[in-house]
């Protein structure tokens, strides 16, 4: 099994399974979604809960995440799926960075913030739920899952590589991605869902024809652009290696976070089909 954990129920099941749907990929394995419907911080928080040192292995996600889900009295989850930890051979999470500046409902500092995602970064590229696992992946969306939507023309906007957010900005992401992105929904993008939660295909060919440019533009943007956090060369990197995701975090820490008190736009659904979708030759 592969178990993706996601942190909303909205966009990002739409962009991932309109994502399979235009370029035609299944996976290996039995697939399991897991909406956590909260935010990186509560993640954190929640396995601390089981460790009174550094997250570590001893700590199980899967079964933390089936503990937390019979707490909140959710049943019928896809995790009822998995009777074992050891059926899951990968696990792969999207959240936000969604990092706030210090205020009287915020008492972390950012830098107090950026620890608690470095220390699961720690945890995830180091942790283990079986042997036969090839790993834990956290995807981040900078600043939010929206950022697949800020462009301010129409795709492929190649000003994209210049966008960032202010940390200290007194606007939301989501404010500023209503008042200044060309695209104010995922209909440029995405296919709609029923309320089953299946892919509604429009017999539109020429919508479809532009849904899959449309991809072809933020996957090309987005990969570019974190090569260019990553080295300050905007290209396709020779190496996959080169834009993964904690290179990516340290990166943003370092180039823009620390010095500027902004991060660089970015979203993490292209990243993942050019690292692992790619990678393991699954598009057809």
């Amino acid at each position: 099994m592969i178990l993706f954990i996601f942190e909303g129920k909205n966009d990002e099941p739409r962009l991932y399974k309109t994502l399979k749907e235009i370029f035609h990929f299944e996976l290996n394995e039995e697939e399991i979604i897991h909406y956590y419907c909260n935010n990186i911080f509560s993640l954190y928080d929640t396995l601390k809960t089981y460790s009174e040192d550094e997250l570590n292995d001893s700590i199980d996600l899967v079964n933390v995440l089936k503990e937390e889900a019979i707490a909140h009295k959710k049943s019928n989850t896809e995790l009822d799926k998995i009777k074992y930890s050891s059926e899951v051979s990968e696990i792969f999470l999207f959240f936000d960075y969604d990092i706030r500046k210090q205020d009287e409902l915020n008492r972390l500092t950012i830098e107090e913030q950026n620890a608690k995602i470095l220390e699961l970064f720690h945890y995830f590229e180091n942790g283990s739920i079986s042997s036969e696992r090839d790993g834990i992946k956290l995807y981040i969306n900078y600043p939010m899952i929206e950022s697949y939507k800020f462009f301010k023309k129409e795709l492929p906007d190649e000003d994209f590589k210049n966008y960032t957010f202010d940390l200290l900005s007194e606007k939301s992401f989501k404010q500023i991605v209503h008042e200044e992105s060309f695209y104010q929904n995922l209909k440029y993008l995405c296919f709609d869902l029923n309320k089953a939660g299946e892919l509604k295909i429009p017999d539109d060919e020429e919508r479809l024809r532009k849904i899959k440019q449309n991809w072809l533009h933020l996957k090309e943007l987005n990969i570019k652009k974190a090569h260019f956090i990553c080295t300050d060369d905007y290209s396709i990197p020779s190496e996959k290696d080169i834009i993964h995701q904690r290179s990516l975090f340290d990166k943003q820490i370092e180039k823009y976070v620390t010095p500027k008190h902004e991060v660089a736009v970015l979203n993490a659904f292209p990243l993942f089909w050019f690292e692992y979708i790619d990678d393991k030759k699954l598009l057809t």
